[in-house]
């Protein structure tokens, strides 16, 4: 077995797009448009949204309860470009109910992304969809880098 070490990887054809080869063989896929851009795992309880550890972020705002919004270090491409992805749930010792994360964190039915910003909500479907803060949040973002 060979061991490849190195810092860079460029692109033969374009400086930052390399190719990947499927486990089948056929198939290929672009490295870079499958790597999380930026990500996060927090206890939403804390009184300032304290990250547990993240990727790519600058900050955890805790805009109200079961309210937050992500800051990206480096910004995206555009908003067009962005994919949000995330789980949530509480330590169960107190209340026993499904958590949804949700990118609308207004409620006003408005885009919830800038290109710096990542805007979503945390709530327990079974109590009448009510926000709650939660003791394990995490988000990771998909897309284009600028």
């Amino acid at each position: 077995m060979s061991t490849i070490k190195t810092n860079t990887l460029t692109g033969t054809t374009s400086a930052g797009s390399i190719v990947v080869t499927a486990e089948g063989g056929s198939n290929t896929t672009n490295l870079q448009q499958g790597l999380a851009k930026a990500w996060v795992n927090f206890d939403g309880t804390a009184t300032d949204a304290a990250a547990r550890d993240g990727f790519n972020n600058s900050s955890m705002t805790d805009v109200g309860t079961g309210l937050y919004t992500l800051t990206i270090s480096n910004a995206m491409n555009s908003t067009n470009s962005m994919v949000a992805s995330g789980l949530c749930t509480d330590d169960g010792s107190t209340n026993n109910h499904v958590a949804n994360l949700s990118l609308d964190r207004t409620g006003s039915g408005g885009s919830p992304f800038t290109t710096t910003t990542v805007g979503f909500n945390t709530c327990f479907e079974t109590s009448g969809a009510s926000l709650n803060d939660m003791d394990f949040v995490t988000v990771a973002i998909h897309g284009d880098l600028a």
